[in-house]
């Protein structure tokens, strides 16, 4: 697949909720093929900047734009290039993994959906359990099927908010796999994550704090500049010295 202007851009991206500032001056310039986690605390404003950037929330000051395309004015042709996973439910309780799969297919026009199908209930092992309702799932299962709808379309720009929570060891594993795959394939990824364990998967690390860029890195160079053997020494140590 030849993916063509793949880019995630902010320039003093900032968002007020009345007296509350969730995002502060955020600036951003990603582009081509890579994986770029979201990492900080609860309340740092990470889902707030993908709901921004994706142009779900209007920003109270600044920009951003994905592949060249302004947030603001993203339409129906260029949202089909991206990927959106939510923290919260984003799939229907009373159809089975196959329907919710299978709704989302014909949305995107899929020309293959049935391979489609098949290849995303596959990646998130869940083919047991297709045809089951979600309503009937736990809530690891549940976050599987929302993962599988946001994949379903191998978009070029894929936005995944804690994309791993409640999934096994083994389960997360075999995701990250999946991520490295699309990057080789061509694909941008912004994944965010509380598990910091999980951001040596990365190719680049972006710490937030009170919605403020703390420090962007690989994770090879935050691990040599804090002096500390994993991620989460190394945010410690950047809280600390931020």
């Amino acid at each position: 697949m030849v993916r063509v202007g793949v880019s995630v851009t902010a320039d003093g991206l900032g968002r007020e909720f009345g007296d509350v500032v969730a995002l502060d001056g955020v600036d951003l310039d990603l582009a081509g093929p890579g994986i770029v986690g979201l990492a900080g605390p609860n309340g740092s404003g990470k889902t707030t900047l993908i709901r921004c950037l994706l142009g779900l929330l209007p920003p109270t000051t600044g920009s951003s734009a994905i592949n060249g395309v302004s947030s603001r004015e993203l339409g129906s042709k260029e949202r089909e290039r991206l990927g959106y996973m939510p923290q919260r439910e984003a799939v229907y309780g009373d159809l089975s993994a196959r329907e919710n799969l299978a709704f989302f297919a014909r949305l995107y026009d899929l020309p293959d959906r049935e391979a489609a199908i098949d290849r995303a209930l596959s990646f998130v092992d869940l083919r047991d359990r297709a045809d089951d309702r979600v309503g009937t799932f736990s809530g690891g299962m549940v976050r599987r099927a929302s993962l599988a709808c946001a994949v379903l379309h191998r978009p070029d720009v894929l936005f995944l908010d804690e994309p791993t929570v409640g999934l096994d060891p083994e389960l997360r594993a075999a995701m990250w796999r999946g991520f490295r795959e699309w990057r080789e394939d061509g694909a941008l990824l912004l994944v965010s994550t509380h598990y910091l364990g999980e951001a040596t998967n990365c190719d680049r690390v972006l710490f937030l704090r009170d919605g403020r860029v703390l420090a962007m890195d690989t994770p090879e160079a935050f691990l040599e500049s804090t002096g500390t053997d994993d991620m989460e020494d190394a945010f410690l140590a950047l809280l600390g010295s931020g």
